[in-house]
């Protein structure tokens, strides 16, 4: 749960409280007091209060090896790699394998030594994906294209259905249109949500420079992500947001890129994000006529790079308080919805409808109704997407670990009681040619 000094320090009005099953009541309340949300300036440091405050810095303990076991090695023909800048970067270094298939000790472990991820973050991130796009049985996922090396099954795995990994027709599930840098699967152009396109690089290193010297901050990624967002719109006839992946995941990544890679030294307890380094991390250089150029799967952990301090590291709570946050700023970033016929038809899905009547957009503004809104997603969406996947005995034992693994690592969203079964994609996405889940077809090993 987050606190209340939190909410009540995003000068929201008066909290919707997270006391079940009395929510539906309040909201209703907060409807009548303020239909449109009062837009706030993205802080500085979003997430939880106490980041705005840190100022340690332990040179030893922060310091992250590119050396040794995490020398920088390029990804072999066979090694998969795909959108996030960061699990590739990890990957190239040994923090997660280097071959690119996920796995539970690994990104428990790999993810806080390299960047200060905590545990309710990882485990997080571990279940829903492996639930979405990897194998709940095995606790693998690739963190690229379709991979057998995540399935239990091996290659007798696609008789049932593919594991999709999180690119390509991981589209809609933990991947969404209006990445960073990626492309939007189903675009006419520019459609690789594996690689990244420098036109989007440029936008975001343009807009730092506009307004702050250059060097990215967390209220610069803010802006870029309701600037994709709006790139989508205007540019692609099948752009889609769905609750899961759009509303949360997709601002969620925006946030990482400057808690997470930023650099961390005395002078710069908080962390700073320059354009050297991001280039490392995106896998970006830039000549001497200041053209970029991006390879695939280059992404690197900088030499002399320190992560967060591991009394400071970014949780669950914080990636909420951050996507509220975001909501606040940029009302975008919480429209479920899509293109309905053609480039700027956007029109909206009413949460309402989708949560059984009990969230509304302006709910999302509190991170405690927020997470409940994301668990209810995530929960009505897992058995779906299971089932495409698995069929009889491995059906059933998958069905089992939404209580066994799923649900635990959710936990940490909130107490949501009494919550209603959500609906999916599949039962609010009619009329929105964008809402079309696939788990396989030929571009599964696009990159």
């Amino acid at each position: 749960m987050i606190s209340k000094t939190l909410f009540s320090s995003l000068l929201l009005p008066a909290a919707l409280v997270s006391a079940y099953p009395d929510i539906a009541r309040r909201v209703a309340e907060q409807e009548k007091r303020q239909a449109v949300p009062k837009i706030l300036p993205f802080p500085e440091y979003p997430g939880l209060p106490t980041h705005a405050l840190y100022n340690k810095f332990d040179e030893k303990a922060q310091f992250v090896s590119t050396s040794g076991d995490h020398k920088w090695i390029a990804p072999g023909p066979n090694d998969i790699r795909g959108p996030c800048p960061g699990l590739n970067a990890a990957a190239n270094h040994n923090y997660l394998p280097r071959d690119g298939i996920a796995t539970y000790e690994t990104v428990n472990s790999g993810l806080m030594e390299a960047y200060g991820l905590d545990e309710t973050a990882t485990q997080f991130l571990q279940q829903t994906t492996t639930f979405f796009d990897g194998d709940p049985l095995s606790q693998r996922w690739s963190i690229g294209y379709q991979s057998d090396k995540t399935a239990l099954l091996g290659p007798l795995q696609s008789l049932l259905g593919e594991e999709s990994g999180i690119c390509n027709y991981g589209h809609l599930k933990s991947e969404g249109d209006a990445s960073i840098t990626r492309g939007d699967f189903l675009a006419p152009t520019m459609n690789s949500n594996c690689a990244s396109y420098p036109e989007f690089y440029q936008q975001l290193l343009d807009l730092a420079k506009e307004r702050n010297d250059g060097n990215i901050s967390a209220p610069v990624l803010a802006e870029h992500q309701h600037n994709r967002k709006m790139y989508s719109i205007a540019n692609n006839p099948n752009y889609f947001a769905p609750a899961f992946a759009s509303v949360a995941f997709t601002p969620a990544a925006h946030t990482f890129v400057f808690e997470l890679m930023a650099n961390h030294s005395a002078e710069h307890p908080r962390g700073l994000l320059t354009p050297e380094v991001l280039g490392a991390f995106f896998s970006y250089t830039t000549d001497s006529n200041g053209e970029l150029t991006y390879k695939y799967g280059y992404e690197r952990i900088p030499d002399n790079w320190y992560r967060r301090a591991l009394d400071d590291q970014w949780t669950l709570a914080d990636i909420l308080a951050a996507v509220a946050q975001q909501c606040a700023a940029f009302p975008s970033t919480c429209k479920v919805g899509g293109n309905t016929n053609g480039v700027n038809t956007f029109a909206g899905v009413d949460l309402g409808d989708i949560s059984g009547g009990l969230f509304n957009s302006a709910s999302l503004l509190d991170p405690d109704t927020l997470g409940c809104f994301i668990s209810q997603n995530i929960q009505a969406e897992a058995p779906d997407s299971l089932q495409n996947v698995f069929d009889g005995l491995l059906l059933k034992q998958a069905l089992g670990l939404i209580s066994k693994k799923l649900l635990p690592a959710l936990a940490p969203l909130g107490a949501c009681k009494n919550l209603p079964k959500g609906k999916t994609v599949s039962d609010y996405g009619s009329g929105f040619p964008g809402a079309v889940i696939m788990n396989k077809g030929p571009r599964a090993h696009d990159h």
